[in-house]
């Protein structure tokens, strides 16, 4: 209020003489809210032993911004570091819209082209990273993050701050990595612990620490079953016609086992799709490859056709809405066909296989929309 009583010629002095006081006195409660709080800050510490990537790396970034020179980024997995994506290695074709190409908050594996150490500038390409790096990169990336969010909430519950954080690190997974010369990751160690909770004892950590890294890891580390999924067409032209391919489907479904169930179901003649669920990705795999195999050597015997359209891999839920929004459309064509009596040669097949009908042999499992006799007609045509 005495702001108003002065003088018009030292108003102006004064009010800005207020709005540097004001903002003082912000800054020094929030140095002094910061300090106060200081223990109640996230912990955070990097995923590997070394503080930056090597060349060639293939790492996991957010996009923070994007200017004119290209795109800023944080390396997730070396505790946030700023990198730079450059324009000209965003994409190998014409740049004709950024945003087409990356977004802010977007998260993705590029690769390390460039390293400076000791400026702490790091050049990054998105261009170079192959659909195999994506992949290998996206899962090690998974693992690294489920030990970096046990040993965070362990160093919580510990009171730990971040240095004592990464000495946990150096103690345990750090520790493990070395020990196996990095062939064998931190997270496939921990599941190890939780079933032999003795491989603890050689990292020298308090009891009270221990007790807690063994029960986090027991309570996250609990194996999930991953779905894996192949596409196939299987067909046959010939005198067996349906037959054949029932069979051949049969001989591929008598490799299903309580541990590794194997299940097919028809998207559209001649597509199937062949899905699995196990923890173990590595025998769903060799599985579902198994049972192609049969499969494939069992239709050409009968003088049919095969073909894999997609060779079996892990499916997310993006995959997993697709191929619900494919059967639905299937399911759609063919009750069309099937309502339109004037068309005998359109007839719809429907498969429908128990988890455990791998062996069997009878016709229960199979619906058929049409009579034989108009199959006959079509395998004759």
């Amino acid at each position: 209020h005495w702001l108003f009583s002065l003088p018009l010629s030292l108003s102006s002095k004064a009010f800005a003489t207020c709005e540097i006081a004001s903002a003082l006195l912000t800054q020094f409660f929030v140095v002094k809210r910061l300090a106060s709080n200081g223990s109640n800050m996230t912990l955070s510490c990097r995923f590997y032993k070394q503080k930056y990537p090597e060349v060639e790396d293939v790492v996991m970034v957010n996009v923070r911004s994007i200017a004119e020179m290209g795109a800023y980024v944080y390396l997730l997995e070396y505790n946030n570091i700023e990198g730079m994506i450059l324009l000209s290695e965003l994409s190998r074709r014409r740049i004709r819209s950024i945003n087409k190409l990356i977004r802010v908050g977007k998260t993705e594996p590029v690769v390390v082209i460039r390293v400076d150490k000791n400026k702490g500038y790091i050049d990054l390409s998105k261009r170079r990273v192959s659909p195999e790096d994506v992949e290998k990169c996206t899962e090690r990336f998974s693992k690294a993050k489920a030990v970096n969010s046990i040993l965070r909430h362990v160093a919580d519950i510990m009171g730990f701050d971040n240095q004592k954080l990464e000495e946990l690190y150096e103690k345990t997974a750090w520790y493990f990595e070395e020990k196996h010369n990095y062939k064998v990751t931190a997270f496939d160690v921990f599941k190890q612990c939780a079933v032999d909770p003795s491989l603890l004892d050689e990292c020298g950590l308090e009891p009270e620490v221990k007790e807690s890294l063994l029960s986090n890891i027991q309570r996250k580390l609990v194996s999930q079953a991953v779905k894996i999924r192949a596409d196939i067409e299987c067909a046959c032209y010939g005198y067996e016609g349906i037959d054949a391919v029932k069979t051949a489907l049969r001989a591929g479904l008598a490799l299903s086992t309580e541990e590794l169930p194997i299940k097919i179901n028809l998207i559209a003649p001649p597509l199937y799709v062949m899905t699995t669920s196990t923890p173990e990705k590595a025998d769903g795999l060799k599985a579902l490859e198994s049972a192609i195999e049969v499969i494939k050597e069992t239709i050409e015997k009968l003088g049919g056709v095969f073909k894999v359209q997609m060779a079996p891999k892990v499916v997310t839920a993006t995959d997993e809405a697709d191929l619900a929004r494919k059967m639905e459309r299937a399911e759609a064509e063919n009750a069309e066909v099937s309502g339109d009596e004037e068309d005998d040669n359109e007839v719809g097949i429907k498969y429908k296989m128990d988890d455990d009908g791998a062996d069997d042999k009878d016709d229960k499992d199979i619906e058929f929309e049409g009579s034989g006799d108009e199959e006959d007609d079509k395998q004759e045509e």
